[in-house]
């Protein structure tokens, strides 16, 4: 199994359900309120200077389930213009 915490504007939220209701991918948590900088996607802190948010969501997957995400992620990324979206990987020790 890979965790993964996925970290993006929120503007991508639809899209990524959508990406998890098309391949079955039915449990995360969802973190509706994040903000932050990066390289990608600048700084989102719902201000005036710094408008926008980011969600997070996290899940637990199979290596089959990670694949499609990471895939979607890095064809994602590859696109111009696009939204700010990380994709941060962590080896899954136990899930009770």
């Amino acid at each position: 199994m890979e965790f993964i915490m996925l970290v993006c504007s929120a503007t991508l939220q639809e899209e990524l359900e959508q990406l998890f209701r098309k391949n079955q991918i039915s449990a995360f948590t969802q973190l509706p309120t994040v903000y932050g900088s990066g390289d990608g996607g600048g700084t989102r802190l719902d201000t005036e200077v710094w408008p926008g948010m980011n969600v997070m969501y996290m899940l637990a997957l199979a290596p089959e389930k990670y694949a499609i995400v990471k895939n979607w992620v890095a064809a994602y990324r590859s696109r111009q213009p696009r939204e700010g979206i990380k994709l941060f990987s962590l080896a899954l020790k136990e899930m009770l």
